[in-house]
């Protein structure tokens, strides 16, 4: 079985326009291809709205898988925080060639909104709010031939990259004050690290309910493996000093790949790995090889426009018949 994570870029429009996406499919569809995955999950998965429909649809998404082997598999989607239907922009997906169980949007699920106050809010803000995250985590489970469960988790943490302060900016890129700006990159940095801890969890609670699951964790995640978001995920022994706690351990499969090659994004010619699988102890013990394919990827920071994506994607390999004795 091969399982592969790629962030599509912001892809699709409000509405289905086959013309202005072509260009993105004639990229993005070979890529899709190379992968051979039977499991796909993508992220930043743009809504279309339809005519006579009250929620959005995923035409986008429909038009680039088709023709490909991904067309008739399964599919799951993320859903907005009141759940009628989907978000206009970034959404999560997984598309599965198993039957999938109904999907979770995960919010505020497991980790109660921390309270924050900016000081160089302007207006002030009065009182104390709950920050909210800007987009869910995806959970579903795939059922597979032999009747055991995998269970998947889609994820896209939080940009490190300044959030919105009230009267903060003078512009779309430039902030007044270098407070703000710190506030708003202090905002942005708690957004991802509780998207962390709800993702650790909700693999907790699969870890409670199960001897030795079956799951797999991939996505943007938007770190690097020092640092605090990703190493909630992955609680590693050596960070929690408890060797009954290493069977919950979430294996990182991309940190084998050699580190020449090991990048997901290019940056002003620097690579940086943010893109990335998971798995748990079981399900790494099946793990074969990952490849992350970034061979033709473009500099975010020096390209004005992409018809692709900025995001390599990563794909692992496993031998899912070794690992059921």
């Amino acid at each position: 079985m091969r399982a592969a994570t790629f962030n599509l870029e912001s892809f699709g429009s409000d509405k289905l326009e086959p013309e202005d996406l072509a260009p993105r499919v004639a990229v993005l569809r070979p890529q899709l291809e190379a992968l051979e995955a039977d499991i796909l999950c993508l992220q930043e998965v743009n809504a279309q709205h339809v005519d006579g429909q009250d929620t959005r649809a995923f035409a986008a998404l429909d038009a680039l898988l088709k023709g490909t082997r991904y067309e008739t598999f399964h599919k799951a989607f993320s859903m907005r925080a009141d759940g009628k239907g989907p978000a206009d922009r970034h959404s999560l997906a997984v598309v599965s060639r198993y039957p999938l169980e109904a999907p979770q949007s995960i919010w505020w699920q497991r980790v109660a909104p921390p309270l924050w106050r900016p000081r160089h809010a302007d207006p002030p803000i009065a009182e104390p709010e709950p920050f909210t995250f800007d987009r869910p985590i995806l959970q579903t489970a795939a059922h597979l031939p032999d009747g055991r469960k995998l269970h998947l988790f889609t994820v896209h943490l939080r940009a490190p990259i300044a959030a919105p302060i009230p009267g903060g900016k003078a512009s779309a890129h430039a902030w007044n004050a270098t407070g703000t700006w710190a506030e708003g990159l202090f905002l942005a940095s708690m957004k991802r690290i509780a998207q962390a801890l709800e993702l650790r969890l909700a693999i907790d609670a699969v870890f409670d309910a199960e001897d030795e699951p079956l799951i797999f964790a991939a996505g943007d995640f938007n770190a690097g493996g020092v640092e605090p978001a990703l190493r909630i995920v992955t609680a590693d022994p050596e960070e929690t000093g408890s060797a009954p706690l290493e069977a919950r351990h979430m294996r990182l499969l991309d940190r084998e790949i050699d580190e020449s090659l090991r990048h997901s994004v290019l940056h002003h010619g620097h690579g940086r790995m943010l893109d990335h699988v998971l798995a748990s102890p079981k399900m790494a013990e099946t793990a074969g090889a990952v490849r992350v394919l970034n061979a033709r990827l473009e500099d975010e920071a020096d390209s004005e426009s992409t018809a692709g994506s900025y995001h390599a994607p990563v794909v692992a390999e496993f031998d899912l018949d070794s690992g059921n004795s």
